[in-house]
């Protein structure tokens, strides 16, 4: 049997977990561009070019994901501010018979207070299926009929 889970402390949760992430990819990002920095040139020519463009594109790929995670996290924000409805919609905390779905969060699968979450998108399939749902209503997801047992 899952038990109640409390949306607020989830979402709280959430965002440590997520500024926790923008720490480290911060701390990424700045020892890619200090390694950058520090490369004095060389007279190897080519080879020196290549490895500033593979250390540039590094740094391209840590700063996307520094600001995929503030995105993120500035999403749990907005969820914060989001007040519960009778039906399934963008920042859903929702329980079925098969487990909890979070309608918002494009994170997968979250372990929290001993329970499994499936984060979502608010455009993900699952999400859409469930939009506008109601506590006793039912969906076929995958072959499976699932009911929504809570709302949140």
């Amino acid at each position: 049997m899952q038990k109640d889970i409390n949306k607020a402390d989830f979402l709280n949760a959430m965002h440590e977990s997520i500024s926790l992430r923008i720490s480290e990819a911060s701390l990424i990002l700045d020892g890619i561009q200090e390694s950058i920095d520090s490369e004095t040139h060389s007279t190897a020519g080519d080879k020196h070019d290549t490895s500033r463009e593979l250390m540039q594109q590094e740094r391209n790929k840590a700063a996307q994901n520094l600001q995929n995670q503030m995105s993120l996290d500035g999403l749990v924000l907005k969820l914060k501010t989001i007040a519960v409805s009778s039906g399934v919609s963008f920042g859903s905390l929702v329980l079925t018979n098969v487990g909890w779905f979070f309608i918002g969060l494009p994170l997968g699968r979250i372990r929290f207070e001993d329970e499994d979450i499936l984060c979502v998108s608010g455009n993900a399939p699952a999400a859409k299926l469930l939009e506008s749902q109601s506590v006793g209503s039912s969906i076929i997801m995958n072959g499976k009929n699932i009911q929504i047992l809570g709302i949140t």
